[in-house]
């Protein structure tokens, strides 16, 4: 219940799962249609390294999403360890 809430008010941060690698183009052609396609195959490459670059971007995003995501665990972990001290040390 108290994830469902801290998640609601949290601003949309980029995970892992919305990074979408872009298919490899091949060069793995006969030489023929290598040479009939050579344009379009540029095309396709340079399409190709642009699309990923952007999810390389998108997985450091994911990457900056995530250490958040286990800074904020481990402070509440710290906080939930000291309430479990002070709470053995009333009991005693």
């Amino acid at each position: 219940m108290v994830a469902v809430t801290l998640a609601g008010t949290a601003p949309a941060q980029t995970t892992a799962l919305d990074c979408v690698p872009p298919p490899v183009p091949t060069a793995d052609l006969p030489q023929d249609v290598l040479e009939e396609y050579r344009n379009e195959l540029g095309l396709e490459f340079s399409s190709y390294f642009t699309e990923a670059q952007r999810y390389l971007r998108c997985l450091e995003l994911a990457e900056e999403t995530a250490r958040q995501d286990i800074d904020a665990a481990l402070k509440a972990y710290a906080r939930l360890q000291v309430i479990n001290s002070d709470e053995k040390h009333i009991r005693k």
